[in-house]
């Protein structure tokens, strides 16, 4: 056969089967999954245009695959959005919104992990990949690997830390030790999942390995080499200070879980500038020590000889607010909230393309499903991006949008008010719901284009009444979708 007929074989193939992807001609193995979360982490890095952020280790998986920048998580809090990704569920299904456990609102779904597992793929975790010890322990049993803790409360190692949290039974803010990496609870449960990769690799089977990174998630602790990288004198203080025009009581909390903390201003209190800035920098420091746990990651893969035939992806669980609109929290439909870093990287892949329009968080479990050419659950509600993996430069046939829902009193159906956020190429449109009658109560609408920060709520300018009437539509599907027949209505009276 000559050169030219057996290229055109191989075109021919492909075309006959689509469903084989990427190097699957060449290689005969089902592929690895080496899946990445991490708690809090907004899109201030620097593949993400902020320079001002050391992140060379997820700016070098975005070189090596494809880089979303207009993806976003179904509900910003950390609970409710792991259990939507982890279920392939959309929140307002089944009580999720509450926040409640799996194990509680979803006791019979077939999660990602169960989902690889049943296929043949070994399992295994490190780190936080849900939110609740309950789910952890039925989700992965034996196969979750339990650190040893060098560390008190969420973890403090220095005296001064010691000493408040003996006080307070919770340590401060955020923290600076001259420590090894490990000695924190994301450097050790990398260099457990680094250990556990040599394992699996001398296994005769593809793995689902999931890595949770807890930072930069509150306290802000981590090594003090990652602060020295951020000097005092380089941190600025937000430019968004005040809550955006026109928007309602219901779009944004204050400062939510900072004010457990000893020494930080109460919730309605204004926090110091010098008190804002440690606050950032310690943020910043955490971000770049979880980005040296991600280098560790890819680096064993490397060394390991898998990286060839191991799918990364890496997702945060929702963004979070440093002192943007005076808020120091997530908890909103605010793009800053719903927008995360994701990231997928296939073998022999495109590298270092961009992809601009909405995705969700959602779409994971399908997408890696189709990747690792396994047959896709019924219940999942996301859609595969492998079409956009393989072209990134192509326009969708169809306009895309991405959904999330926020609930105020979401413990509490009788007072639940349901912010339904649909999200397009421009525009952030959301519907505040009072769950119970149905009654639309506040609408917000901000225009990216004129608008990126999200500062003013222009729902009252006639010039968008066409794009209201579209948006609305398509919030009016989730609302009529929303289960309201479910066993967590109650959680909490207030």
């Amino acid at each position: 056969m000559s050169i030219p007929n057996f290229i055109k074989n191989i075109f021919l193939l492909l075309l006959i089967y689509p469903q084989i992807s990427f190097c699957q001609v060449k290689q005969n193995q089902p592929y690895n999954v080496l899946f990445i979360a991490v708690d809090d982490l907004r899109t201030e890095l620097n593949c993400y245009g902020a320079t001002h952020i050391k992140s060379p280790n997820i700016d070098r998986l975005a070189n090596n695959g494809v880089k979303f920048t207009n993806a976003h998580v179904q509900q910003a809090i950390c609970m409710a959005s792991r259990a939507s990704i982890m279920s392939g569920i959309r929140p307002e299904k089944r009580g999720i919104y509450t926040g409640e456990s799996v194990t509680d609102v979803l006791p019979n779904v077939l999660t990602i992990n169960k989902f690889f597992e049943q296929n043949g793929y070994n399992i295994a975790s490190s780190g936080k990949i849900y939110h609740y010890p309950e789910d952890t322990k039925e989700q992965f049993g034996n196969t979750y690997i339990n650190p040893t803790a060098t560390w008190k409360g969420k973890g403090y190692v220095t005296k001064e830390s010691l000493e408040i949290f003996k006080k307070f039974k919770e340590g401060p803010a955020y923290e600076a030790a001259d420590v090894h990496d490990t000695i924190y609870p994301d450097g050790i449960n990398t260099l457990n999942a680094m250990r556990k990769l040599e394992v699996l690799k001398k296994e005769n089977k593809p793995f689902f390995m999931a890595v949770g990174l807890l930072k930069p998630h509150l306290p802000f602790n981590a090594p003090k080499k990652y602060w020295d990288m951020y000097p005092e004198s380089s941190i600025k203080l937000s430019e968004l200070t005040e809550r955006p025009e026109n928007s309602s009581k219901y779009t944004l909390r204050v400062k939510g879980e900072l004010t457990n903390y000893p020494g930080m201003p109460g919730s309605f209190k204004e926090i110091p500038d010098s008190t804002a800035i440690n606050l950032r920098r310690g943020y910043y420091a955490s971000v770049s020590y979880i980005d040296a746990q991600v280098g560790n990651l890819l680096n064993k893969l490397e060394e390991l000889g898998l990286r060839e035939n191991t799918i990364v992806v890496l997702w945060g669980d929702h963004g979070y607010k440093l002192g943007d609109y005076g808020s120091w929290c997530k908890w909103s439909n605010m793009n800053i909230d719903t927008n995360i870093p994701f990231i997928f990287n296939v073998p022999n892949g495109v590298k270092g393309e961009t992809y601009t329009h909405p995705v969700e968080a959602l779409d994971i479990y399908p997408t890696l499903a189709q990747l690792c050419q396994l047959k896709q659950p019924t219940h999942i509600e996301g859609k595969s991006l492998v079409s956009i993996l393989k072209n990134p430069k192509k326009e969708p046939k169809t306009k895309a949008y991405a959904y999330s829902v926020w609930p105020d009193e979401r413990w509490n159906y009788e007072k639940t008010v349901m912010g339904y956020s649909v999200t397009d190429d421009q525009y952030n449109y959301v519907e505040w719901v009072q769950l119970k009658t149905g009654e639309v109560v506040e609408r917000e609408l901000y225009d990216h284009k004129k608008d990126p920060k999200e500062t003013k709520n222009v729902i009252a300018d006639g010039q968008y009444r066409n794009v209201i009437s579209e948006l609305a539509g398509k919030v009016k599907l989730k609302k009529e979708a929303t289960d309201h027949h479910h066993n967590f209505k109650n959680v909490k009276s207030n």
